[in-house]
């Protein structure tokens, strides 16, 4: 991370706006010994686009998810996703990647904690394939009125390591709230700075979770 810290102070800056919509899917689900219904199988559906200062579509991404629980500490994702950017203008790329992982979580006192990890391959081209690790780690905790949950404040950070290169290459932190508009859609909100060539991001980021049943 020492390598990533140092070279990132020599890049520009950029302001950009990161908009996801995730469809949410319950495939398969049981009755947990409380009596809740959770979901075993899950599928997930998402669109990304990311536009610069200029309101200009710089990265748009569709993908999909799959994420199978094990226990209440242990779920196993696979996903896949078609990315098309135009980070440095007219230098188009198009790729496609592949992940699969292990994401564990816990709750102690409230606080929630998620640690997601992944093998991601990516298929690009007009360049050489490259194969990521990636970890995301989140802490977020319920703010209450009345017993009712108002909204909900997170901390993530993502690192990225390039098993080509042999170095991180990428570095994401979110900074934000998640507020339930209703029963079935949530709405995260977060500053967001992502420090990776060829420029330093600082933004906002905004994500509309839908479950369709």
């Amino acid at each position: 991370m020492g390598a990533l810290t140092g070279s990132s102070q020599d890049r520009p800056s950029v302001f950009q706006s990161w908009n996801e919509v995730q469809l949410i899917v319950p495939v398969t689900r049981f009755t947990d010994p409380g009596g809740n219904s959770v979901n075993k199988i899950t599928a997930i559906f998402n669109g990304i686009a990311r536009f610069g200062r200029t309101v200009d579509l710089t990265d748009g991404r569709l993908g999909v998810e799959f994420n199978f629980r094990a226990n209440r500490h242990l779920t196993f994702v696979t996903s896949a996703l078609y990315r098309n950017d135009e980070v440095v203008d007219n230098a188009r790329q198009v790729e496609a990647r592949l992940a699969v992982g292990p994401t564990f979580s816990a709750t102690w006192k409230q606080v929630s904690f998620r640690d997601r990890n992944l093998y991601e391959y990516r298929v690009r081209r007009g360049r050489n394939n490259i194969s990521v690790y990636r970890q995301r780690l989140q802490v977020s905790f319920p703010l209450k009125h009345n017993g009712k949950i108002l909204f909900s404040p997170f901390l993530s950070e993502e690192a990225f390591y390039d098993f080509n290169a042999g170095s991180f290459n990428n570095n994401e932190l979110f900074l934000g709230v998640t507020r339930r508009l209703n029963s079935r859609t949530e709405l995260d909100i977060a500053y967001i700075r992502n420090d990776t060539n060829p420029a330093n991001v600082n933004g906002l980021s905004l994500n509309l979770k839908i479950t369709l049943r």
